[in-house]
């Protein structure tokens, strides 16, 4: 009797095992260590690790953390430095000001020493620096800036002439000429028609030119995130008032080209340009293409201006590289 007791007990186990066993999800395939050093980063099939906006995306999530500290000082951004992160940290020194004189001295006090322990580190980062240069020139329009001392405004203005000399004409200068990295000669709107609406642009072959035809201005629109900077420039010629913009049809068998638009119609929407730091160059980029003058000619004595891919973010690009200068 007891041994089919015994026996009962054993198929009714058997029974709720195999239930229980029926309702667990199915396992799964755990990697060694080889196959988890092999496997594709998500991330990284999507977009290159070294793309603008991969790097974009890092900022983004590293300013994430710094935006939580609630108390930030000179001990404060010691413990968070890296040449890395300072792009970051100086988005979230950027918030200090609320709109209150208090907020804004508070606020140039860490970005001027965030500035200077990057400076004496000899450390590199060109979005730091392009971000910062900025951030100089709206502390310098802020209705706060009076209040600061002279003691604040001297550091200020010597952490300005620090800074790569085609931001501090792209920012400080109410003109400036854009040299072609590739061919050191100039960008400049002409009086060549392509139609009545727009101009050509062009770069020189040679250094014959007229000085009048070469400055540029810009306008800056501030279109940054709750986690970023992010700016749009438009560039407009000096002396004819019109602006640089990437034309998509095909004129003469050239397609993309960088036209000047007549100021006399309404501005194009693709007359806003990203503009980066590599160096001591800019890139202008917009929807992939950048500003480059790679060769194409048009005449003998002019080469187009075109909104090209160079090779990725321009960086390996000289063609696709302008140095903002005092015009000649």
């Amino acid at each position: 009797m007891l041994s089919k007791v015994i026996v009962a007990v054993f198929v009714v186990t058997a029974i709720l095992q195999q239930a229980t066993a029926a309702n667990l999800p199915e396992p799964q395939d755990t990697p060694n260590a080889q196959e988890a050093q092999d496997a594709p980063n998500t991330r990284a099939a999507k977009e290159p690790p070294n793309s603008m906006e991969a790097r974009a995306d890092e900022i983004v999530e590293r300013a994430l953390n710094f935006l939580n500290v609630k108390n930030w000082n000179e001990k404060a951004i010691d413990n968070r430095y890296s040449a890395e992160d300072a792009t970051a940290l100086a988005y979230a020194l950027n918030e200090i000001y609320t709109g209150t004189a208090a907020s804004f001295k508070k606020m140039v006090k860490l970005q001027l020493y965030l500035f200077k322990k990057f400076e004496e580190a000899g450390d590199v980062n060109d979005k730091y620096l392009f971000n910062v240069a900025y951030y100089f020139l709206k502390i310098k329009q802020n209705q706060h800036y009076a209040s600061l001392s002279n003691a604040l405004k001297r550091e200020l203005n010597d952490y300005i002439s620090y800074l790569p000399p085609s931001l501090d004409h792209l920012f400080f200068q109410t003109k400036f000429c854009l040299m072609n990295r590739e061919h050191l000669n100039y960008m400049y709107a002409t009086d060549t028609p392509i139609d009545r609406q727009r101009d050509y642009i062009f770069v020189f072959k040679n250094a014959n030119v007229n000085n009048n035809k070469r400055a540029w201005t810009t306008k800056v629109t501030d279109v940054s995130t709750s986690r970023q900077t992010k700016l749009k420039f438009a560039l407009k010629h000096n002396q004819s008032k019109r602006v640089a913009y990437l034309e998509r049809s095909n004129y003469k068998g050239k397609s993309n080209m960088v036209a000047a638009w007549h100021s006399s119609f309404q501005q194009p929407s693709n007359g806003e340009w990203n503009v980066a730091l590599h160096q001591n160059q800019l890139i202008f980029s917009q929807n992939g293409r950048l500003i480059c003058a790679d060769g194409s000619i048009y005449d003998r004595n002019h080469l187009y201006v075109l909104g090209q891919g160079g090779n990725g973010n321009g960086k390996d690009a000289p063609e696709c590289q302008w140095y903002a200068k005092e015009c000649p």
